[in-house]
């Protein structure tokens, strides 16, 4: 029977404690840290959580990790774009073309079903994303998404406007 998430990280920790309790070498102690890749035994729907908590740049650069990580951020069920996180400091047209460049890129990329898309960004941005928006809203359609949220704000305000739709089985159903 498989472990839980818990449990495998709790009998990693316990090796390690019990490898501390009996005198093992520190040498001897290092190697079976690296021996033993803990993050890459989680079950799927772990890293898939843990990747979905991470902003959308770091999901993907836990590629790095180890073998088994390298594309799982090409299958995260919930994604979230947020345009500030590819700020440079100084409102850039190059800012807006590296995160334009980034989601096409990503949702090209990605495989298996997105549940959640959400998108948050500056209202005009929003419109000179247009094109963009219409082919992320086709991959999206291909995806089986389930809900999408669009949020926005007028620069220099403080009030953000948002947009949400979900979308459940009775509405994609074909007659």
């Amino acid at each position: 029977m498989p472990m839980s998430e818990t449990e495998l990280v709790r009998s990693a920790l316990t090796v390690k404690v019990y490898q501390m309790d009996h005198g093992s070498s520190p040498t001897k102690i290092r190697k079976s840290v690296v021996d033993e890749d803990i993050i890459s035994n989680l079950p799927e729907a772990l890293r898939d959580k843990i990747l979905c908590c991470l902003p959308i740049k770091e999901a993907v650069g836990t590629c790095l990790l180890s073998r088994t990580w390298r594309y799982t951020w090409a299958s995260m069920t919930e994604l979230m774009f947020r345009r500030a996180d590819f700020a440079s400091g100084n409102d850039s047209a190059d800012d807006d073309r590296r995160f334009l460049k980034f989601t096409d890129m990503f949702l090209f990329l990605h495989n298996g079903p997105i549940l959640k898309f959400c998108l948050n960004t500056v209202a005009n941005e929003m419109v000179s994303t247009g094109g963009h928006l219409y082919r992320w809203m086709l991959m999206l359609s291909r995806n089986k998404i389930k809900e999408i949220q669009l949020q926005t704000s007028i620069r220099d305000s403080y009030k953000p406007i948002q947009y949400k739709y979900s979308f459940n089985k009775a509405q994609g159903a074909k007659n």
